[in-house]
């Protein structure tokens, strides 16, 4: 055990972490787990032995899970660093971000924080940097989740959850129920039959694909109204479904799983939330992208990039990422134009989304496989698959 990696628990005065500690040192682990109550404790124990996480809940007694985290970051860079909160401490997490690696909603199933730690450890986990999480602090306005939202998300954590439950909850609310059974009737998620039954809905689609769907359409409800010169937000919901039907082809077409596939859709879906935050937050900067990106001399994502210092996928991937989407997911939202940062050269819904992406930007194949990274698509080895997926799966649109 002495040579394992070690884990810190640190728990609040409402002990919400307990049951997620006890959870994960039930399980064979090549972690060895500690945990404490309260910040001050934490330090203490970090000193004598030092950890390769720390997984806090945001609310402690004595000092709060950002002050803590604050420090274990100056006096202990290297320590991956988890913040877990409830959807509704949503804007409190924001005064967070400098100082967080990884957001995680609670309640917080042992499996998905598993998957943070080992992917954590390894390198293998896309993570804001310094630059993206500066641009995050100066977006006041974030879609915070409405108490509906969080309440039907509740339900879909619960464990034994009810699909009749979850789906009632969703029919209380027209918009909500409309926007889900429209996007459950697409293409994109294989429906047998199409269906107006929020129940039979929550039933194909799955609790993380609800999830999902519920919280794009609350993203674009929020910002619908705040368009920006030269920027449309029906416009990017079109694309947005697009890209979900056309990632979801690609990897049904690759031979993908069916949890690939459904994912690929959902990121497809979520791929531009990060535009949505910008132009409702920085318009004035957003038509400043416009008018670069307009000019045909550079692309949407270098003009973010030029002007930002950061691209809308990045900011994306952090609000997916807070919201408790699955890590496929925000991977793929995050570095869907520059996929070549992803350690993993295995197909995923990475390269779903970026390959979907460049088809809708492209007016021919050509144009496609210059706008592609070809040296990522090279390296997990479905290069020589472009022609195949672009003749069955795309149809140029006006």
């Amino acid at each position: 055990m002495a040579n394992n990696r070690k884990i810190l628990f640190v728990d609040g005065e409402t002990q919400s972490l307990r049951e997620l500690h006890d959870a994960f040192i039930a399980r064979p682990q090549p972690w060895e787990t500690l945990y404490c109550s309260g910040g001050l404790a934490a330090l203490e124990l970090l000193q004598q032995s030092p950890c390769e996480a720390v997984v806090t809940d945001l609310r402690l007694a004595d000092v709060s899970g950002d002050q803590l985290l604050d420090q274990v970051g100056k006096q202990y860079p290297q320590t991956h660093r988890v913040m877990l909160a409830d959807l509704g401490d949503l804007q409190a997490l924001l005064h967070c971000v400098g100082n967080v690696n990884q957001f995680l909603i609670l309640p917080c199933e042992v499996e998905r924080l598993q998957i943070v730690l080992e992917r954590a450890v390894t390198f293998d986990l896309w993570q804001p940097n310094q630059t993206v999480r500066e641009l995050l602090g100066r977006l006041p306005q974030l879609p915070s989740p409405s108490d509906h939202y969080a309440k039907v998300v509740r339900e879909l954590q619960t464990p034994g959850n009810s699909p009749d439950v979850v789906g009632g909850l969703i029919a209380q609310d027209p918009a909500m129920t409309a926007r889900v059974l429209q996007l459950a009737n697409s293409a994109a998620y294989g429906m047998p039959t199409e269906d107006a039954d929020p129940v039979a809905a929550v039933r194909e689609l799955g609790i993380e694909n609800i999830k999902a769907l519920l919280l794009l359409s609350h993203t674009y409800s929020t910002f619908a109204k705040q368009e920006a010169a030269g920027f449309s937000v029906a416009k990017l919901w079109k694309h947005s479904h697009a890209t979900s039907q056309l990632a979801s082809a690609i990897a049904r077409e690759a031979g993908a799983g069916a949890e690939t596939i459904t994912q690929s859709a959902t990121a497809g879906l979520l791929h531009n939330v990060g535009k949505l935050a910008l132009a409702a937050n920085l318009p004035g900067q957003i038509k400043q992208v416009c008018e670069l990106a307009s000019s045909g001399t550079t692309t949407w994502w270098a003009a973010e990039q030029k002007v930002f210092g950061a691209t809308h996928g990045e900011v994306g991937g952090w609000l997916l990422g807070v919201w408790g989407l699955p890590v496929p997911i925000v991977e793929a939202v995050a570095l869907h134009h520059h996929p070549a940062q992803f350690l993993s050269r295995a197909f995923c819904p990475l390269t779903a989304v970026h390959v979907a992406d460049s088809f809708l930007r492209s007016p021919d194949l050509e144009a496609a496989t210059a706008l592609v990274d070809a040296e990522y698509l090279r390296a997990i080895g479905v290069l020589e698959k472009l022609p195949e997926w672009w003749s069955r799966c795309h149809s140029p649109t006006p």
